[in-house]
């Protein structure tokens, strides 16, 4: 494996390349930086990402 990882399904270990079932509300928070991987025992390092967007679409007037 490399020794940086990138993934949008959820944390991945750089050592392994196991990735974590995101289902805990924690691998969103901007505190988790840190974790170890359940497979091989690797510790390391976490930067959690967001991205946003918005779609918006006119209210069409009603016709009284």
């Amino acid at each position: 494996m490399s020794e940086r990882t990138y993934s949008t399904d959820g944390p991945t270990c750089p050592k392994c390349g196991f990735t974590f079932t995101p289902d805990d509300p924690v691998y969103y928070e901007p505190r988790y930086t840190e974790d170890e991987c359940q497979e091989c025992g690797c510790k390391f390092t976490v930067e959690v990402h967001h991205s946003v967007s918005w779609a918006c679409e006119p209210i069409a007037e009603s016709q009284s």
